[in-house]
């Protein structure tokens, strides 16, 4: 007689270990939403949610506006069509749905920041532990609470653009869905001079024809509404919400906060924001060519966050992986001890939120003090000090990386 056994695949044994993670992650954002109130929140998420309604009943998506606030559409009409679903779906399913989406992409941002050497110390019990504490954490920074209080995509798209740029570059598809994050929301278009400056012409394809699928799509489903997106909506920043209030920290939020409408302020934006990009730009590539490939893409974050005419506090989601990037620039030239410090300050810093702390909305911020305008602008005064020790760090890089560019990155 013989007795066969038979063991599960472990296919099936990962998947369901994945579809556990989700329904728990679901529930405890279910629990986490009716004790914080959100159910009555999330304005952003309500916007989305009205694009992809407008489109179902045939209406014109950039004429509406939200009730009760008068917000309209601002993003691509590619936006409002994956916004569908959700608008197809009961308020408080949407909300589950989208905010356990954001949540599971602060522990993949998480995940795919840290160096394999870094998860090499733990079992995998313990990288399962250590992500949870993570992601648990990072609900206390500024940016991150805003994204999810206020139901937005910046998650989602941050984890997207990492996940895509950091793959080998071999890997099917590269960029691609760099190029549909620019077709949700314009913001990302920079990363596009990154694959330039880095000769990735195979990525710099793929995220081209990724952005063109999103506006193919868009022009299909819609086309007049695609038509008066791409030659006229997108030229008119009014519409995304006052430019000096202080949750804007970008140079435009900066400059309109010290000269509100005055003539100086466009030009020295442009001037500005060029300036800063060439120097991002040259700093991204040094350390992509030394295969520090988050770092890369997160400094290449802070061009967009400075030069966009609106960065919203929630859109400074790319903290984590900048943070990570600091602690590693900072343990390679001082040590351990200075990285510990610098990684305590960068996010305990966001985690006290000061751009709150002075007075804000109806154009108060036009009268701050000097003092005042210390902590309402502490997101880009925070950006530009990590910009410049990274500057710093990136000294290090010739002697002890250059051999490793041609090497698929570790992650």
């Amino acid at each position: 007689m013989t007795v066969t056994t038979t063991t599960s695949s472990p296919r099936p044994l990962a998947l369901r270990r994945i579809l556990i993670v989700i329904a728990v992650c679901a529930a405890l954002v279910a629990l986490g939403a009716w004790i914080a109130g959100l159910f009555d929140g999330m304005i952003d998420l309500q916007v989305y949610r009205m694009g992809g309604s407008v489109l179902l009943h045939g209406d014109a998506l950039y004429d509406a506006e939200l009730a009760g606030s008068g917000l309209p559409f601002t993003y691509p009409p590619f936006a409002a069509i994956a916004m569908v679903p959700l608008a197809a779906v009961p308020w408080g399913v949407a909300l589950v749905v989208w905010t356990t989406i954001s949540v599971l992409c602060i522990t993949l941002i998480w995940r795919t920041s840290l160096t394999k050497t870094f998860w090499s110390f733990f079992t995998q019990r313990k990288r399962t532990a250590v992500l949870a504490a993570l992601t648990v954490l990072s609900l206390l920074l500024e940016p991150v609470w805003q994204t999810l209080q206020f139901g937005q995509i910046n998650l989602l798209l941050t984890a997207m653009i990492l996940l895509d740029l950091v793959r080998p570059a071999d890997a099917r598809l590269r960029g691609f869905w760099l190029g549909v994050t620019i077709g949700v929301k314009l913001t990302p278009l920079p990363f596009l001079a990154l694959l330039i400056v880095t000769k990735q012409w195979r990525a710099l394809r793929n995220a081209v024809f990724g952005l063109l699928a999103t506006m193919a799509i868009g022009f299909a489903i819609v086309p007049h509404q695609s038509w008066r997106y791409w030659t006229d909506v997108i030229l008119d920043a009014n519409r995304v919400g006052g430019l000096a209030y202080t949750g804007n920290q970008s140079f435009n939020g900066f400059l309109h906060r010290l000269g509100n409408d005055a003539s100086w302020v466009q030009p020295t934006w442009f001037v500005l924001s060029v300036v800063f990009g060439l120097l991002v730009l040259w700093l991204s590539r040094r350390y992509w060519l030394a295969d520090e490939r988050v770092t890369a893409i997160s400094v290449m974050a802070l061009a967009v966050l400075y030069a966009s005419p609106v960065s919203w506090s929630h859109h400074w989601v790319w903290i984590i992986p900048l943070g990570v990037s600091l602690i590693r620039g900072v343990n390679r030239v001082w040590g351990l001890n200075p990285a510990v410090v610098t990684g305590v300050l960068w996010y305990g810093l966001f985690v006290l939120r000061s751009i709150w702390w002075v007075p804000y909305r109806d154009d108060r911020e036009l009268n701050w003090t000097f003092w005042q305008s210390i902590p309402g602008n502490s997101h880009l005064i925070l950006g530009m000090l990590a910009f410049i020790l990274l500057a710093v760090t990136s000294r290090s890089l010739t002697r002890q990386d250059e051999n490793k560019s041609s090497k698929p990155p570790a992650v």
